[in-house]
């Protein structure tokens, strides 16, 4: 976990960049709370580790940029997802009614912060998250509609929501305590 200074430098690094994109254009953005909070959960609150990619997004079909391999944890329904090389399960164990994969995994690399933010905000504006994208201004709602039944589903972890919702409070708190980001706001 990461300690309480870990959190607040993430957040001053992060919602900054995430409130100046929502500054420049509302209607195509979503709310500096949610950018934020999603990016420390996929990362623990450290930039580290995938070149600039804070939301874990995997190369997917599309993406003809740099990539990265790593391991990661990923949970399906299915104990037989298939992966494409260099893509490949180390384990699967069945947790409930889901299977829990260690899968090494293809992600995007990105130059900056700033090339991740916008390509994320490509992500959820395409149309699998069409019925999410009315909530951009409500954080916690947002959440709960990228892994509802509806449409595109943007994490596996049955969870997700509940602890999405958990880190949203956090930013907030953080955001509000060390006045994060009022200077953009005025």
């Amino acid at each position: 976990m990461a300690t309480k200074q870990e959190q607040i430098d993430f957040v001053r690094r992060v919602y900054p960049a995430a409130q100046r994109m929502y500054a420049k254009n509302p209607e195509e953005a979503l709310s500096p709370l949610f950018v934020t909070a999603q990016a420390a959960l996929e990362t623990g609150w450290r930039i580290k580790g995938i070149d600039n990619n804070i939301f874990g997004i995997t190369k997917g079909k599309s993406w003809t940029g740099k990539t990265k391999l790593v391991l990661t944890t990923e949970y399906f329904s299915s104990p037989n997802v298939k992966f494409v090389e260099p893509e490949r399960i180390i384990s699967i164990t069945q947790v409930g009614d889901k299977y829990k994969y260690s899968v090494y995994r293809l992600f995007r690399a990105y130059d900056s912060l700033e090339d991740c933010l916008e390509d994320q905000l490509k992500l959820l504006k395409s149309s699998g998250y069409k019925d999410a994208w009315p909530y951009r201004d409500d954080p916690v709602e947002f959440a709960k509609r990228i892994v509802d039944d509806t449409g595109a589903k943007y994490a596996t972890a049955t969870n997700y929501a509940a602890i999405m919702a958990s880190v949203i409070q956090m930013v907030d708190r953080i955001v509000q305590q060390e006045s994060i980001g009022m200077e953009l706001a005025s």
